[in-house]
């Protein structure tokens, strides 16, 4: 059984980014960004005003109030012609270019304009309320690197510098199947020993928030030739195929089995991690396998802490793995394995500190309680102990 930190720089070691693709911007939100980013105009563009008022020289008004000849005005997206001469105003409003000749803008609030002339009743300085040009950003400096996420902030980025169609990294193929003769659908009532297929449905709301396609291909039944025949079907067909459930040491516990059947070769299939030890991990041709465990919890603990990563490393993601915080234990947590443990908790900012509380559940199967979860506290192998106000680590699952 090797540790958490070795199978998941096993992961990482094993997955590379797959190819990239030009995409409408539109379409490029939550996407990773696939090339570099840099500005092909200065920004501004040129000194701009940011308040409504009139454009000026300083030494004009330094003696304020004084009354100035108002020879014209420039509204954004326009643009003055001439120069501000002396004892001269432009009327000007937030985002125009500056007039040449002015080098200050008094707001408006402090003057008073009547007909061509304006009363400036205070003095400014030279370089008030303007924006320099440039300021912001030089054209050419890199302004976001490779292996970033697209979000708003970035939309707006792209935007600005004429990134009508970025380069990002093609989305990960999924395929995800839970094994299981006792399973039935969603649709379904079960009877006697039946559960309903819950499983495919978390992994695939997880694979997809994480960037990927992903793509359910139902149950497998209990037998060796239908786990070996899903198994090889899928194999050349998804970057990643997950199943959940089969991979412990029972009789009916056959992927890992028809995966070696099928020459994969396994680089693991035990981690000292609670819940979620019996984790394959394998690879065929250019699939690679995750076998999670079947109860819930465990099915989305592994996947967080080794699937997920590895569908964001293939996106190119600079950081893959799901941000960890320090957090102040809200009550003792007692945890008595030898296994890095991942206990599902509730962290919420209380007073400007990350408080995270552990929440009550009944093990792995106890996918109810999973669900109030926005983090994972972590419990590291020598740990059994976490007295209230203690910090301990915590992974997020969700935002704050």
């Amino acid at each position: 059984m090797i540790t958490v930190d070795q199978a998941l720089n096993i992961v990482l070691a094993n997955i590379s980014r797959l190819g990239t693709e030009a995409v409408e911007l539109d379409h490029a939100l939550g996407r990773i960004l696939a090339q570099d980013v840099c500005a092909d105009l200065d920004l501004p563009p040129f000194d701009r005003a940011r308040m409504d008022g009139f454009a000026v020289r300083s030494a004009d008004v330094a003696a304020a109030p004084i009354t100035l000849q108002v020879v014209g005005e420039v509204a954004a997206g326009a643009s003055f012609e001439g120069d501000v001469g002396a004892g001269q105003a432009v009327k000007i409003f937030t985002g125009a270019p500056m007039p040449h000749g002015a080098d200050a803008v008094q707001m408006i609030e402090v003057t008073a304009q009547s007909g061509e002339q304006v009363v400036i009743k205070e003095p400014v300085t030279p370089g008030q309320f303007v924006t320099p040009r440039a300021s912001e950003v030089e054209s050419g400096k890199l302004i976001a690197e490779q292996g970033h996420e697209i979000g708003p902030a970035e939309m707006s980025v792209l935007a600005s510098f004429g990134y009508a169609a970025p380069r990002v990294a093609i989305h990960p193929s999924i395929a995800v199947m839970s094994t299981g003769s006792e399973l039935v659908e969603v649709s379904a009532k079960p009877h006697g020993a039946q559960i309903r297929n819950s499983n495919s449905y978390t992994i695939a709301s997880y694979a997809a928030r994480a960037g990927a396609a992903a793509r359910s291909l139902g149950t497998i039944q209990d037998t060796p030739e239908a786990t070996w025949r899903a198994l090889r079907d899928a194999t050349g067909k998804y970057d990643i195929v997950i199943t959940s459930g089969g991979v412990s040491m029972g009789d009916y516990d056959l992927v890992k089995g028809a995966l070696v059947e099928l020459g994969a070769e396994i680089f693991f299939d035990k981690v000292g991690i609670r819940p979620g030890k019996p984790t394959v991990f394998a690879r065929l041709d250019s699939t690679y396998y995750f076998g999670l465990p079947g109860n819930p919890v465990s099915t989305s603990v592994t996947f967080n802490v080794f699937a997920r990563p590895a569908i964001r490393k293939m996106l190119g993601d600079r950081d893959p793995l799901l941000p960890t915080v320090r957090a102040i234990a809200a009550r003792d947590i007692r945890d008595s394995s030898n296994r890095r443990s991942y206990l599902p908790g509730r962290l919420n900012i209380e007073q400007g500190s990350a408080l995270v509380t552990p929440l009550k559940w009944g093990g792995s199967s106890d996918l109810v309680a999973f669900m109030n979860a926005n983090a994972l506290i972590i419990v590291r192998e020598d740990t059994h102990e976490i007295s209230q106000g203690e910090p301990v680590d915590t992974m997020l699952l969700s935002s704050i």
